[in-house]
């Protein structure tokens, strides 16, 4: 059956008829299956704010009304274009008097191109919105692409173990209601514990559902569901790694919006895994997630295997409205293709800094950047592109080559302070949106001047797959520097930390100042602000933070760092500008002692931090193996109770993590003593 198109209509006028007229339509809509989106108080009671969005994802809706009059919220616009059932009507409300954004004009200028999207003027006709035209129940029938899926999911749980299954697809094609149909075929062969895992318990609504409609007699809560002894359940990500219980099947849905480092802890534990992620999704693109974790994959499971899904089932094939936020959105931008490059001499690249109406003007080359983007971040959201086409204190370099960007970094200005303001923020009383790099180093590194400096930080920055390992990052980084000069004192960045950024960072002389307490929600990982000072006056500042985050690091590797990866760990201490400090003859005796005889380790074990936090910064910790590097840092530097050393790194017991200590200590006094 073909399906019938969604309808979108752009409504601009003053406030009160723009209210009218989206009642009128709003109260011809079925209760259960209609939306308003709205951040302003005068519209109806059961409207939600723009920030809860997302959590509309999975739902049917024939009808949406979407509250523009203030400003579009581009990752709630494009969440909300994925719940529209086919056959359905979005209303975006706009003002009479539309403000000077970039985007918007851009976004209205794509809408013209497609005839199935009106604009409608105060004064104008509205023209006929039918509702009865939408489909909005699920079909159980599965689709051929789908039922090959199934097939798929059933043959990770009956064949060779530790072979996952990737299945991906844009928004719209099925995905999470073929993991219920095969969730139900599952318990129907006699399997009887299916784990199930997503950003939220709203991301499995319709794969419950569609679980629940296929089993006769099942019981659905909001949680889990229930068929003579089978079960299916959800767990959130971060309480299904602290229990791990058992499963014949853990579905992990919506992988591309759960930091890699999890999914990877999850593929070390359980064998039989389905993992279902979101390419082109239109709350922001999966495509930097799928090549990071497909690493993953090839690393851990050699024998992965994937399903692409293109079918939609929500809504008809070619549908229009798909295809202009698309568009509207750049969810499917791509960098310049690989055999467009093949002549390219990385030599030749040019530098160019792109300002908004140069991006706006260029479309070509607004894909390419913004496309490039995508792909080399964990998740590039609509809102990215709103941001670099409105904000004036965005800045885009680039490096050019046959006309085409290779590499580019985007960068936000964060000004000098006012004294008072800077005050204000050292004493705690204040806390700024956005300029990071001085509220950190003012608030969190007590660095009294630092709100004097000019600083830019690097939000971004990305080299095409084809030319990377040829130093095209680190010669975008100098003509930054060059650029800067004479305009800004600092520049600065802030990312979650893995070795290879770290150490890419690290080898362009930038310093680390901090690192964040908690995990980011995006990676998982923490973040890390390094610094580079461009004059004398901002080399005092990073000095004087460096030498603050020196004084503080012993403490935080025992407390808010001891979890933290024993390499980020080394990287980071390496060159921290501490003072020597000289062993006494009768602490030699002792260290010695512990190492060649059998002095007891907790009797040693403070000496041990003291003088183990000097070989670290020292350099003299990486001459010692890694397995030796990294049970000292765990259990001394960071203070990890013996179990947790144990496990990671696969000792079997308290006794054997202490000679493994005697050995590396062994190793480092020989060295010292050469």
């Amino acid at each position: 059956m073909q399906l019938p198109q969604r309808h979108c209509l752009i409504l601009q006028g003053d406030s009160d008829w723009l209210q009218q007229q989206a009642k009128q339509v709003y109260q011809r809509a079925e209760r259960a299956q209609r939306c308003w989106l709205s951040d302003a108080s005068d519209t109806v009671a059961e409207a939600i704010g723009s920030k809860q969005a997302l959590q509309q994802l999975g739902r049917s809706n024939q009808l949406i009304i979407f509250d523009g009059r203030a400003h579009i919220a581009a990752d709630a616009f494009g969440a909300m274009i994925g719940t529209l059932s086919a056959g359905g009507w979005l209303l975006l409300l706009l003002p009479a008097e539309l403000p000077d954004s970039l985007w918007l004009q851009r976004f209205l200028k794509i809408s013209e191109t497609y005839a199935e999207i009106k604009r409608i003027r105060q004064g104008e006709a509205l023209p006929v919105i039918d509702l009865s035209g939408t489909l909005s129940a699920r079909e159980i029938t599965p689709t051929p692409e789908q039922q090959q899926a199934i097939e798929a999911v059933l043959h990770v749980v009956s064949g060779h173990r530790r072979r996952p299954l990737v299945i991906a697809s844009d928004r719209g094609r099925g995905k999470t209601a073929l993991l219920g149909m095969a969730a139900a075929a599952l318990f129907q062969q006699g399997k009887n514990r299916i784990v199930v895992t997503a950003p939220s318990i709203n991301n499995i609504e319709a794969l419950m559902e569609h679980a629940w409609r296929l089993l006769s007699g099942a019981k659905l809560s909001q949680y889990s569901l229930h068929w003579q002894q089978s079960e299916i359940s959800f767990i959130a990500p971060d309480a299904l790694l602290a229990d791990k219980p058992s499963a014949d099947l853990l579905i992990v849905d919506e992988a591309a919006a759960i930091p890699v480092q999890m999914l990877e802890a999850l593929l070390q534990h359980y064998s039989r895994m389905v993992f279902a992620t979101t390419e082109h999704g239109y709350e922001g693109t999966g495509r930097g997630f799928a090549i990071r974790f497909r690493k993953t994959l090839d690393s851990l499971t050699p024998n992965w295997r994937q399903i692409r899904l293109s079918q939609p089932v929500r809504w008809a094939n070619n549908d229009r409205l798909e295809a202009f936020s698309f568009d509207a959105l750049l969810l499917d931008a791509e960098p310049v293709n690989e055999a467009q490059l093949a002549a390219v001499s990385v030599h030749q690249a040019e530098v160019a800094v792109l300002g908004k109406q140069a991006l706006a003007a260029d479309e070509t080359l607004l894909r390419e950047v913004f496309g490039l983007m995508a792909l080399a971040h964990y998740r590039t959201r609509p809102s990215d592109l709103q941001m670099l086409l409105e904000r004036d204190d965005i800045s885009v370099l680039v490096l050019r080559a046959e006309g085409h960007v290779i590499a580019s970094a985007w960068l936000v200005e964060e000004a000098a302070l006012a004294d008072d303001l800077a005050r204000q923020v050292f004493n705690g009383r204040r806390r700024l949106k956005g300029q990071l790099l001085p509220q950190t180093l003012l608030a969190h590194s007590g660095v009294m001047d630092a709100g004097r400096y000019r600083y830019q930080r690097i939000i971004r920055i990305s080299v095409h797959p084809a030319l990377q390992g040829q130093g095209l990052g680190s010669r975008l980084l100098q003509e930054i520097e060059r650029y800067y000069a004479g305009r800004v004192d600092a520049l600065g960045t802030s990312f979650a930390l893995s070795p290879e950024l770290l150490q890419f960072w690290l080898n362009n002389a930038y310093l680390p100042v901090r690192v964040g307490q908690q995990a980011d929600e995006v990676s998982g990982q923490r973040a890390g602000i390094l610094l580079k000072a461009l004059n004398i006056g901002s080399e005092a500042v990073v000095s004087k933070a460096r030498h603050i985050f020196a004084r503080s690091w012993p403490f935080m590797l025992l407390q808010t760092q001891s979890a933290l990866d024993v390499k980020l760990v080394s990287m980071l201490s390496r060159d921290l500008p501490l003072k020597s400090a000289q062993l006494e003859t009768e602490q030699v005796a002792v260290l010695r002692a512990f190492a060649f005889e059998q002095h007891p380790f907790e009797a040693v074990e403070p000496l041990l931090w003291q003088w183990l936090h000097q070989q670290l910064v020292s350099g003299a910790m990486a001459s010692l193996p890694d397995e030796e590097q990294a049970v000292l840092i765990k259990k001394i530097l960071q203070g990890q109770p013996f179990t947790v050393v144990a496990e990671a790194l696969q000792l079997s017991g308290r006794k054997a993590i202490i000679e493994r200590c005697r050995s590396a200590v062994a190793g480092l006094l020989r060295a010292d003593s050469e």
